[in-house]
């Protein structure tokens, strides 16, 4: 485990009564909490990155009979309004590589300070929960 992810991980992991993860093969420690899932990873320039996966996008267009380019349309533009209102950290973006529909936001690294990283977590969590109920509902 990299030294400046090591001791957030770890409390998270704690506070929630997970065992700690490896992390995979590029370095991204996957942490799941009550059905949702977490990728914590650390990029060349220093910043620490929590991701949140909502689903792919592909598969949830499918279930919500539409296109996914309207689905992501829909999806952005609630995005924008919901950052307008709220103002949260959380940025709403589709991974190219995965096709997954993710959340994430990122603290200025290498090191992230326990209480800003579990203030992010939890955030993060609750915007995923959000995100999940809406795009199943609608």
């Amino acid at each position: 485990m990299s030294p400046a992810l090591q001791e957030p991980i770890a409390v998270l992991c704690e506070e929630v009564g997970l065992p700690v993860p490896t992390p995979d093969p590029l370095g991204v420690y996957v942490i799941h909490i009550e059905g949702q899932e977490i990728r914590v990873s650390t990029l060349s320039s220093g910043k620490v990155i929590l991701l949140g996966v909502i689903d792919r996008a592909a598969d949830l267009a499918q279930r919500r009979k539409e296109s996914r380019h309207s689905l992501l349309t829909t999806c952005l533009n609630l995005q924008a309004v919901r950052f307008g209102k709220l103002a949260t950290s959380e940025v709403l973006t589709l991974e190219p590589e995965t096709g997954e529909l993710v959340l994430w936001q990122s603290f200025e690294g290498p090191s992230v300070s326990i209480p800003a990283f579990l203030q992010g977590a939890e955030s993060l969590l609750n915007e995923l929960e959000f995100w999940k109920n809406w795009l199943a509902a609608s």
